[in-house]
């Protein structure tokens, strides 16, 4: 009958020591919680054209700013009302689409030249319960695909807090 090789004890004790050592290093290493408000505007005042690129200028940075924030350790969670904020050691960033011009990409496929650019505009807080820790306004344009101007709005606001929170 065969026995299989008993690992020494002090081995044991050093394996549950980096495992526990690791468990406690990987609890510490977790980065900040943030709620994302995403508001893009009064859509009474808006035609149903202007209503459908606002949507879809949402939907896209809904999909792409918890991406963005997590790739460099910031847990992002997109709620859809202000009362979905879960507070309790997570924090909310609101962004307001302040005024947004889609373009026209006729003028930026003939013309050339920065004509018919596509800009977008924002203003952002972020808040820890009702008390306000950050608040900044951020724009962009482009000659390229209005998506663009999420992706470069997404990755300042990666940006501004990652410097908030002090993460490289």
């Amino acid at each position: 009958m065969k026995t299989t090789p008993r690992i020494p004890s002090r081995f044991r004790a050093l394996f549950v020591f980096a495992v526990l050592l690791l468990g406690a290093w990987a609890a510490s290493a977790a980065g900040p919680a943030i709620d994302i408000l995403i508001d893009e505007g009064d859509s009474a005042q808006l035609t149903p054209k202007q209503f459908e690129q606002r949507t879809d200028l949402k939907n896209y940075m809904v999909r792409t700013l918890p991406v963005k924030l997590g790739r460099h350790g910031i847990e992002g969670r997109i709620i859809g009302e202000k009362n979905d904020y879960a507070g309790e050691g997570r924090q909310l960033l609101v962004v307001h689409y302040e005024r947004y011009n889609p373009g026209a990409t006729a003028a930026r496929i003939i013309v050339g030249f920065g004509a018919g650019a596509a800009s977008l505009d924002i203003s952002c807080e972020l808040l820890d319960g009702d008390r306000q820790l950050l608040a900044w306004e951020d724009g962009c344009g482009t000659s390229e695909h209005w998506q663009r101007l999420v992706n470069k709005l997404n990755d300042n606001t990666v940006l501004k807090l990652k410097a908030h929170y002090g993460l490289r």
